[in-house]
Formats: structure tokens, C-alpha cells, sequence
């Protein structure tokens, strides 16, 4: 028995010091992805959200705006997909999905040659601004939905599966 709560600890160690958020994904009926909070500057919090099987958040629409103000509230900056890394002022998502909706801060502030970042709540709730790559350290990672476990679920699970079967199996345990 005591090898099983050793064995229980070290996994709960493993598994619960291995998450790289803050909590666990939250899903987005409306739009059938999953976002979480990534950490880093802004190329640290792209290549977190690629590894996630994403991007830095792409909005699309109001709707969805107002969804991540909601989830994510609107008193932290967070670093959003859209940049204009590759020609100045011409704006992109690192999605390669097209810009059919933007919330800048002010409409014709928009232009900088100083900054390639953008960054969502600055200036106001949900409103979007050009940053300095190291002037905030999260951002909002966004992806599809997989069916497919992760591969540590299924490692917990069988681990979990194995242990039930050694306590079962115990010697000296009377069977109904």
C-alpha cells in the first residue's frame, strides 16, 4: 500500500508541476476552439501557442472579442496574433486567416514603425494597440478542438488503471 501512495505522489508531482498554464483550456461554443494563457513575449507566447497546436489568438468578430473579455478579463495585456512583422502597417494574423475585424485603440493611431506587436486591452476593455515585444508577458493562446486525448491523459489514466488493479489483486482481500 505504501508503494502505491509513493507511486500516486510522484505522478500527481509530474503531472501537476508539467502544466504549462495557468488552468486547464477553457472551450468556446461559438467558435469550436479551445484558448489558454500563454506566457512569454510576444514570439515566446506565439511559439507556446504553437506548440498547443495553435496561434495567438485570432478575432474575428465582435462576438468573439467580447467572449475573451468576458473569459479572460480586461486588466491585463495580453498578446494577440495580429502583427505587421513582415511589411509595416499592413497587418496579419499569425493564423493566416484574413483581418475582417479589428478594435484599435484609436483608428487612426494604428500606424507604428517602432513596434511589431499587438496587444489586446490597452487603452481600454478588449481595445487593441501596438506594444513593445517585452512590454507584456502573456497572451492568449487559440486552437481547434481535438478529439484525440493528449498523451499525458492517457498516461494518468493507465497509470491510475494499473494502481486499481494491484489494489484489487492485494493479497488478503476477500472477494463477495
Amino acid at each position: 500500500m505504501k508503494k502505491l501512495y509513493l507511486l500516486l505522489i510522484f505522478l500527481f508531482i509530474v503531472f501537476g508541476l508539467s502544466a504549462s498554464g495557468n488552468a486547464a483550456p477553457i472551450y468556446n461554443q461559438s467558435t469550436g476552439h479551445m484558448y489558454d494563457i500563454v506566457f512569454g513575449d510576444w514570439v515566446t507566447a506565439e511559439n507556446n501557442a504553437i506548440t498547443l497546436g495553435g496561434h495567438l489568438v485570432t478575432i474575428n468578430d465582435q462576438a468573439e472579442q467580447d467572449w475573451l473579455i468576458d473569459t479572460f478579463g480586461s486588466n491585463t495585456f495580453y498578446w494577440i496574433g495580429l502583427n505587421d512583422i513582415v511589411s509595416d502597417n499592413h497587418y496579419e494574423w499569425t493564423s493566416g486567416e484574413p483581418v475582417t475585424f479589428t478594435n484599435w485603440e484609436r483608428e487612426d493611431d494604428h500606424n507604428s514603425d517602432k513596434f511589431d506587436w499587438i496587444s489586446m486591452n490597452y487603452g481600454g476593455a478588449g481595445k487593441w494597440n501596438y506594444f513593445c515585444l517585452n512590454c507584456a508577458s502573456f497572451g492568449i493562446a487559440e486552437w481547434q478542438t481535438n478529439s484525440v486525448p493528449e498523451p499525458a491523459t492517457l498516461i494518468l489514466m493507465g497509470a491510475g488503471l494499473t494502481a486499481l488493479a494491484v489494489w484489487r489483486t492485494r493479497p488478503g482481500l476477500k472477494s463477495e
